[in-house]
């Protein structure tokens, strides 16, 4: 089994700072701001101490799955600049098959300031990693003993989206899909939710993306929304756990809670967990104890520099 991810390429830029450093720097405290790659560096520059590493929902995904212990590969677009290399070097040590395309101009940063209350203000830089050519992904990348992976920002580019889709069915290979954020399925809804009802094998989404496209909430609504989908769809609930549908049945797993240092990629490393079972013909309750489990992980680490070696604990105990 192997995951083919696409998606957008972005350095996570991760610095545990003072209270009001983000109103200092004119950001507005625990707000989502997307800048340009100029208006970041000045406040990337006064940081006095942060993590970088290879990031964006389904690069996360594909890291964490071979972390897992399983082979992923990572389409994406990337700068020509000292980002752009570092990205290329994190993702080979993280052992991904990498098909970077290298674009002019500046690779994306996706920036996390925490306050020591646990406020995180988030700040990014979108550079060109919009820019990923579909057509230009090598035909290695599309396998039929692969499963496409997605992330919904791909959908910034609409027909980048769609060609994936395309050249995955031809290849023979299921697809799944990360909503990924409520503002672009609300503005791509459509697109959406023809993509979840004919190409989908596996869909994730949290709350609030779901709301977005199904107009109601997940305990009055997941029943009726997956009755016209064929394929399984995952609702992440942050701290109360994960739901999933398919067939009409509805199965939920709590999570414990957990102090969390950081929860970024959280829900990408959820994916890569459920995957990583489903995969394997785990049943639903056991991909979603899974996806839980190695979320848990996640959130205790800064960005998702987890330990190998406690994520396969991790699934020789679940699986």
């Amino acid at each position: 089994m192997r995951l083919s991810c696409a998606g957008n390429a972005l350095v996570d830029v991760i610095a545990f700072v003072e209270t009001d450093f983000p109103s200092c720097v004119g950001l507005h405290g625990g707000s989502t701001a997307h800048v340009s790659s100029a208006d970041l560096e000045p406040v990337i520059a006064q940081l006095r101490s942060a993590s970088y590493g290879a990031g964006g929902g389904a690069a996360n995904t594909a890291r964490v799955f071979a972390s897992l212990g399983y082979p992923s590969s990572f389409a994406g677009s990337i700068g020509n600049d000292q980002n752009g290399q570092r990205y290329v070097d994190d993702m080979r040590m993280a052992g991904v098959e990498s098909h970077l395309q290298v674009n002019p101009g500046r690779t994306g940063v996706f920036c996390v300031l925490i306050e020591p209350a646990g406020e995180r203000t988030i700040v990014v830089g979108p550079g060109v990693a919009a820019q990923l050519d579909a057509e230009r992904v090598p035909d290695a990348f599309f396998n039929s003993a692969s499963t496409l992976y997605l992330d919904g920002f791909l959908a910034s580019s609409p027909d980048t989206l769609v060609t994936l889709v395309r050249r995955a069915k031809a290849a023979g290979m299921p697809v799944a899909f990360d909503v990924a954020g409520s503002r672009i399925a609300v503005r791509n809804r459509d697109l959406f939710l023809s993509l979840i009802r004919e190409s989908c094998s596996w869909t994730f989404m949290n709350e609030d993306e779901f709301i977005a496209l199904a107009d109601a909430g997940v305990d009055d609504g997941l029943a009726s929304f997956s009755a016209d989908v064929p394929g399984v769809v995952v609702v992440k609930r942050a701290e109360i756990g994960a739901v999933c549908v398919s067939d009409g049945l509805v199965i939920e797993s709590a999570v414990r809670p957990i102090q969390a240092t950081d929860t970024t990629g959280a829900g990408d490393a959820f994916a890569a967990g459920f995957m990583a079972a489903a995969l394997s013909g785990s049943s639903l309750a056991r991909c979603l104890r899974l996806g839980n489990r190695v979320a848990e992980h996640a959130i205790q680490v800064p960005g998702i520099a987890m330990d190998t070696g406690v994520l396969r604990h991790a699934v020789a105990a679940v699986l």
